[in-house]
């Protein structure tokens, strides 16, 4: 009769733990939702003065249909990291425009009646030609910098790498945390980023 009770009871305790470990990875979902909510919120808001990080898996990165998170996971690709190395992503995106008017004291147009707005350009920089009678110039350039900003880790080994490939498999080895920057733009060039991560 004892070793049945004791049977009851240590199965008792085992539903108990799994249910335990069932609320708990309940309770980080709603966390994680609840952080993904605010994050919404905030980027929907007006204000736009604050970025809260989202919290995806990789499963839902790829099931989400929103246009900044496809492009970023299309880099991922691109860049060959596997979905156990990725450890962040970011897009930053910035215009940078200027306005210069050239007024010339001579006369350089003819016709009186002349006022040409023009635009040229592609999705990355844009030119806005305004030419008026009798002698004025306007440009206004426009560049657009998307950057793609991908974290992960990759297994490297602590000392140089040995030549002969079967001796780098017993070489000691270390996760590297690597940050890859691409930027989007193709005039864009020649660019430098460094990232530091503090250690505590």
């Amino acid at each position: 009769m004892t070793k049945y009770l004791f049977i009851v009871i240590a199965i008792l305790f085992a539903a108990l733990a799994i249910m335990w470990k069932q609320l708990d990875n309940v309770n980080n979902l709603w966390k994680t939702s609840e952080a993904n909510v605010k994050a919404y919120s905030e980027e929907l808001s007006a204000s736009g003065k604050k970025n809260t990080a989202l919290q995806l898996t990789v499963d839902q990165l790829e099931y989400f249909s929103d246009s900044v998170l496809v492009a970023l996971n299309e880099t991922r690709e691109e860049l060959k990291i596997k979905d156990k190395n990725l450890k962040a992503l970011q897009a930053v995106s910035s215009v940078f425009t200027v306005v210069d008017t050239v007024v010339i004291n001579d006369t350089i147009f003819k016709d009186p009646t002349l006022a040409i707005d023009t635009l040229l350009g592609d999705k990355w920089y844009s030119l806005d030609l305004g030419l008026r009678y009798p002698s004025t110039i306007t440009v206004r350039p426009e560049f657009t910098s998307e950057k793609h900003i991908v974290v992960y880790t990759k297994k490297e080994t602590v000392k140089p790498p040995k030549k002969f490939f079967l001796l780098r498999w017993f070489q000691k080895k270390h996760k590297v945390l690597n940050v890859e920057v691409v930027e989007k733009n193709p005039y864009v060039q020649g660019e430098s980023s460094k990232y530091v991560e503090i250690i505590k």
